[in-house]
């Protein structure tokens, strides 16, 4: 069962959900936030931002730590905004954002009725000016189903 990819798809979703009505500059307009599992689309042409501003959703590593142990599924979460206001603040649109996220997960703890979060939750931001794009992200894990190994007559 590929619960990895159930999970991702379900956070797609949820983060979606999170983000109904909230909006954010690009190209001088107040704009929904698109959300993309792992990459954004492909651009349309050279100077093509229509992307911005966006969630990605995206499979980092999963580990099996052994037969009775449950999975632990890393997903992280990176935000890009486009705010050309000269007063270099769209990095608190980019927190808020992640707060949104963090805290509606935490709340619920439970995704899709099989996937639950737990510790730690790491936020990290961008270090260099890269105005006026700015982007931050969040790592968190998950359990997920454990993978149940057939006993052959060895066993």
């Amino acid at each position: 069962m590929q619960t990895d990819i159930f999970l991702q798809k379900a956070l797609v979703e949820e983060v979606k959900d999170i983000l109904k009505g909230y909006t954010s500059m690009n190209n001088g307009t107040y704009c929904d936030f698109n959300v993309y599992p792992q990459n954004l689309p492909a651009k349309k042409g050279k100077n093509d931002e229509d992307h911005f501003p966006y969630v990605l959703v995206c499979l980092d590593e999963e580990q099996i730590n052994g037969e009775e142990d449950p999975n632990i599924c890393s997903i992280y979460f990176l935000v890009g905004i486009k705010d050309e206001n000269q007063n270099k603040q769209g990095h608190f649109d980019v927190a808020n954002v992640l707060n949104m996220i963090a805290d509606r997960l935490l709340e619920k703890r439970l995704i899709a009725d099989r996937f639950r979060i737990t510790f730690p939750l790491t936020k990290k931001f961008q270090e260099e000016d890269t105005w006026p794009k700015y982007i931050g992200g969040m790592s968190t894990l998950w359990t997920v189903n454990t993978i149940q190994i057939k006993e052959t007559e060895y066993d």
